[in-house]
């Protein structure tokens, strides 16, 4: 547990927050300047363990204050100014509320003496805010900022994390007061009743095809090794959530594929013939469920979570076991269960999975441009075991999902809700938190013009991500759903581009266009070789629109 004092009696109510995010150990905070809260600008230049990541705009903030969560274990940081700022950012909070991941969010807003004025820049925080978070409000009084600020990090972090949103007025960030005592609040995990798993040991020793689906945030490195370990050892199949696919090593025996949009038809059948699902650490949402479909009435459901207003929102299990994924697993761990029946089970997972994601060396498939297949399987060798990946989204995120191969302390980062504009913000949040490991943000050309930007702030902080712009000069997505809806009639979809190569370079990036496939691994090393951010342009052909499109 930490304290932090400041040596003088009084203070300000910006320096009492900066006092209370250094009690909580922060490092970084991702920040669009505003002058609705300038004394926290000044009081950061004190604290010079923390770093103050100038972003271009606050989704690109929330975007990396969420990546650098999901990276650390830790809440991410952002600070907006009011109004909108607040709008701008709101994109990033509402994907940390659908991805489950701890986000801090503090917003300047007018002097207190102004509310319900419609002043200048005037908004409800607490409306506004209030179903994109776990909890949001105004801090009111600058003797209670260390109160404010040691509860949001608690908040943020308890049950199912996600984000907490402060509005600071003026007078509370300038008003002196004398020093708060400040502290950290350690919080224990959820742990599993030993009656429970003594239970689920008994019912699985009567299953004959279990399987495991993960998902959540926050699963430690170590976590994620002992979960592989503990799925090989007892032959159990493992499949992993919507954009979780980093929670076990694909090259894992166990590792059976992803639930997103277009997943594996043959793992789909699998899961609906499992006769018992245990769920640890995901919510199940809409997208990895198939739209609520993918549990039969007749299986038994195990659903493991930290916060018990989960259970039943969408599927009710046969049994709930309220624990965080750390405690379960090893609980696990420590069963003594008669597996040997289910190796065949898996292994034929298994290999539906390494068919499914098999790409043979093929230059000739007929496509205008880059084939993406052949993009991406150069780019399943290239990759050093470390990287961090990050995914926009889009139809072009399929190949990712379905072909590259993510092992920790390799990451996959990727919005659960589905927001575009991700990829690049959070690739140069991971390079800046890894500088050394190789940071990969994966974007469609429609996402990228939407915080392509922030190429800008890895230059300012000279870091190198290396950002794939997948350019089909359309909204891929929507087009795909809109010729299956309406053949022939095509509407706001087509776009217009910019030269990627000359955007890239006038930021001062290493920059270059892949028309072939085969020129990818060559472009590729000189990327990495150029020390600093660069941009990639992969021209695609328009009716390459998935995974699974044909020439």
């Amino acid at each position: 547990m930490q304290t932090m004092e400041r040596p003088d009696r009084m203070h300000t109510g910006g320096q009492a927050l900066v006092a209370g995010l250094q009690a909580h150990g922060v490092d970084t905070v991702f920040c669009v300047a505003g002058e609705s809260y300038l004394p926290v600008l000044d009081a950061l230049l004190d604290a010079l363990e923390i770093k103050v990541i100038t972003c271009r705009q606050e989704s690109g903030a929330t975007f990396m204050a969420e990546a650098y969560a999901q990276l650390t274990g830790k809440p991410g940081v952002a600070f907006v100014t009011r109004g909108p700022g607040a709008c701008n950012a709101s994109i990033g909070i509402h994907t940390a509320k659908q991805s489950s991941v701890p986000v801090i969010l503090f917003v300047g807003l007018i002097n207190s003496m102004d509310r319900d004025r419609e002043a200048f820049q005037e908004f409800d925080l607490p409306q506004m805010f209030g179903s994109l978070s776990k909890w949001s409000s105004v801090i009111d009084r600058a003797e209670r900022v260390g109160e404010y600020v040691m509860r949001a990090f608690t908040v943020s972090m308890a049950g199912r994390p996600g984000p907490v949103v402060l509005g600071l007025p003026e007078e509370v960030l300038t008003n002196k007061v004398e020093t708060q005592r400040v502290r950290s609040v350690p919080l224990m995990p959820v742990s599993p009743d030993r009656v429970q798993m003594a239970v689920l040991e008994a019912l699985l020793e009567r299953v004959q095809r279990p399987l495991m689906i993960v998902g959540g945030s926050l699963w430690s490195d170590k976590l994620c090794s002992l979960l592989g370990k503990s799925m090989e050892l007892d032959n159990i199949p493992v499949a992993s959530a919507l954009r979780r696919q980093d929670i076990i090593d694909h090259n894992s025996g166990s590792y059976i594929g992803e639930l997103s949009f277009g997943p594996n038809p043959k793992l789909l059948e699998r899961i609906k013939s499992a006769d018992m699902i245990i769920a640890v650490g995901e919510r199940l949402d809409e997208i990895t469920m198939q739209g609520y479909t993918l549990i039969e009435k007749a299986q038994k459901l195990v659903h493991v979570y930290p916060a018990a207003e989960e259970f039943g929102k969408a599927h009710f299990p046969h049994m709930a076991i309220q624990a965080h994924p750390e405690s379960f697993i090893h609980a696990f761990w420590d069963m003594k269960l008669k597996s040997e029946g289910w190796k065949q089970w898996r292994d034929e997972a298994r290999q539906d999975y390494l068919d499914w994601t098999a790409i043979k060396e093929d230059f000739s498939a007929g496509w205008k441009g880059a084939d993406m297949h052949q993009v991406f399987r150069q780019l399943r060798d290239l990759l050093p075991p470390d990287a961090i990946v990050t995914t926009d989204a889009g139809n072009f995120s399929g190949w990712a999902q379905r072909y590259l191969r993510y092992a920790r302390p390799g990451r996959k980062l990727a919005p659960v809700s589905g927001a575009m504009g991700y990829a690049v913000p959070s690739a140069v949040a991971a390079a800046i938190q890894y500088p050394d490991r190789v940071s990969l943000g994966i974007c469609g050309d429609g996402g990228f013009m939407m915080t392509g930007q922030e190429l800008a702030t890895a230059l300012h902080h000279k870091v190198k991500p290396i950002i794939m712009v997948c350019n089909n000069s359309m909204y891929g997505t929507i087009r795909m759903h809109q010729e299956r809806e309406y053949p022939g009639r095509t509407s706001g979809t087509a776009l217009t581009n910019p030269d990627f190569v000359k955007l890239g370079e006038s930021y001062g990036a290493f920059a270059a266009r892949v028309s072939d496939a085969r020129e990818f691994p060559a472009v590729w090393e000189t990327a990495l070789a150029s020390g600093r951010a660069a941009l990639i342009e992969i021209v695609m052909d328009p009716r390459q629109i998935s995974t699974q499109s044909k020439p």
